[in-house]
């Protein structure tokens, strides 16, 4: 049987060196904690661009959600129903 603590060190072991060098990442001072990939600015700012479409994508299907709700639902919801109204309300209206 596998124990935790043997899981934990086989995942932060660090990797073969049978690896290509690419896809090694250089141990920094912590050792082999916080090493990864590095982006290059052009990856960084295409990223960026992504992540901003994507934002102003949902928000534009926030925004028609509630558009479609508002539209559905019309003056209705503005009208409290008289079965929600607390006793002895006085009812006006209809």
């Amino acid at each position: 049987m596998t124990t935790v603590s043997e899981i934990i060190k086989e995942a932060t072991k660090p990797p073969a060196d049978d690896r290509p060098y690419s896809y090694r990442p250089a141990p920094s001072a912590e050792g082999w904690q916080g090493a990864g990939i590095r982006l290059t600015e052009q990856q960084m700012r295409a990223r960026r661009a992504r992540s901003i479409a994507i934002a102003l994508a949902l928000g534009a299907f926030v925004v028609v959600i509630f558009a479609v709700t508002i539209v559905r639902l019309g003056s209705a919801a503005l009208e409290r129903p008289t079965l929600m109204q607390p006793p002895g309300a006085v009812v006006t209206g209809k």
